[in-house]
């Protein structure tokens, strides 16, 4: 009896397992599209940074240029941070982009379109990010 008992006991635990995994897994696609999100988004800004420096040639400003390179690599850095600390990762870049888009608006208007997508797609998938980093906590605990 005992031996039913168990079995018992142990699909329903394969189960709920099953059940972890399945969720975790669509976890884990939300963040790397979160991921190729914000690569393909400072692809954009490069190509529009460079499209406007060749436009804007007479006038170059090195400034202009060295904060711009800065704010793509930091944008490089939280695409690859992301794979590690996802949660993190995202609610900086969300924080980057809001402090971006702030100066932006007193600067100039181009891109606050692209960037308030942005946001708002990397937002949406705030949730699996913060699950996705949690188990990657929780196993290097349990190791």
């Amino acid at each position: 009896m005992n031996i039913k008992k168990d079995r018992a006991e142990n699909s329903v635990v394969d189960l709920i397992d099953g059940m972890n995994n399945y969720q975790l897994k669509k976890d884990r696609q939300q963040v790397e599209k979160g991921t190729w999100a914000i690569y393909i988004f400072t692809g954009i800004t490069f190509l529009s940074y460079l499209i406007y420096f060749l436009i804007h040639h007479n006038n170059f400003n090195w400034l202009n240029v060295l904060i711009n390179i800065i704010i793509l690599v930091i944008y490089l850095f939280l695409g690859s941070y992301s794979s590690d600390k996802p949660y993190t990762a995202f609610i900086t870049t969300i924080c980057v982009l809001g402090l971006v888009l702030f100066l932006d608006i007193f600067y100039n208007l181009s891109g606050v379109v692209i960037k308030i997508i942005v946001i708002v797609y990397i937002s949406m998938r705030l949730n699996a990010a913060k699950n996705v980093q949690a188990h990657r906590k929780v196993s290097k605990q349990v190791l």
